[in-house]
This record gives structure tokens, sequence and C-alpha cells, in this order.
């Protein structure tokens, strides 16, 4: 697997600054998101499937589809460009377990119980615009502050929070959603 991170690592390389893949700190910090993604795929039960919203240049995506071959990642990004480099990578990095859904996530139609969102902004926001795909019962991986806390309940869902610390700023945050 080392390999195939390396050959990520050189696509994003190749293709970031053009295609205005991340923002600047995720840059200069790339190795631990791509520690961060990892970590994710540990909680992700075997045979699930993945949607990771806003994937830009397929963080988290990519790195939980290269640890967990067994878990379906479907890399939903609207701007062409991002997908088209996501597209890329999916094929010269041969994973067969990825999807490229490039458009609006309001019109992804498949239901999926495991979701990734690194830069959609605020869980209301999230949730308003993945409420018509996601299972009465989902959960959402994300990496947040250690000051960050999820509230108890928001719109339609109560919610339950799992930390695990990724680092001495942030923990991997698990909210397991239920529709009440």
């Amino acid at each position: 697997m080392f390999h195939v991170k390396q050959k990520y690592k050189a696509l994003v390389k190749q293709y970031s600054r053009a295609l205005d893949l991340f923002g600047p700190s995720v840059e200069i910090h790339f190795d631990m998101h791509m520690d961060s993604a990892e970590e994710y795929a540990k909680y992700i039960p075997e045979g699930e499937t993945l949607l990771d919203v806003g994937s830009g240049g397929g963080l988290p995506g990519i790195p939980i589809a290269l640890a967990r071959p067994d878990v379906q990642v479907v890399l939903c990004e609207i701007r062409q460009r991002r997908a088209s480099f996501l597209n890329i990578a999916r094929s010269q990095l041969g994973l067969a377990n990825v999807r490229v859904f490039a458009g609006d996530v309001r019109k992804f139609k498949e239901p999926v119980s495991w979701v990734t969102a690194q830069a959609v902004g605020d869980l209301d926001v999230l949730i308003k615009l993945i409420q018509h795909t996601v299972t009465e019962q989902w959960h959402l991986l994300s990496r947040r502050p250690k000051e960050w806390s999820a509230p108890k309940r928001l719109g339609p869902y109560s919610i339950q929070e799992e930390r695990h610390s990724l680092d001495e700023d942030a923990d991997l945050v698990v909210l397991h959603l239920t529709r009440v």
C-alpha cells in the first residue's frame, strides 16, 4: 500500500495547483490528513458504502478506499475539474472500490449510512444537503478540534458522539445520527 499512497501523493502534487484541489493548509499538512483518513477507515464496518461529500482532491475518501478495499467509496464532487482529477486518481491507483459522482450531492439518490464531509460547513448545512440519501440511522466521520462538541439533537436527528484522539489538536469524531 505504501507505493500506492506515494503515487496518490505524486498525483496530488502534479495536479493540485492547476485544479485547485486543496487549500494551502491541507497541502502543508497533507501527510497528517492522509493519516487521519486511515484512522477513519478503522470505524467503518465491512461491506458498507461511504459517501465522501465535497471530496475535492480525494481526502479523506481515497485514503479510506486504499486502507479498506472491502468498503465502497463514492467521491462526490460538484466541481468538474476536481471530479476529473478524482477519476484520474481512481484509474491510475486501480481503485475498484471507488466511484466518482460528479455533481451536486442533492442529486445523489443511493441510500448510504456512512458519510464524510471535510469542507462542507456546519453540521446543520450538511444534514440539509444529504438527508434525502442517508438511512434512518447513519454515521458521520469527521476531524474536529478537541474543544468541539456535537449537539444532542439537530433537525430530525438525535446525535450520539464518539471521539478518538488523532493528535494534540484534533479528534476523530464519529457521530451516530438517528431519525426520531
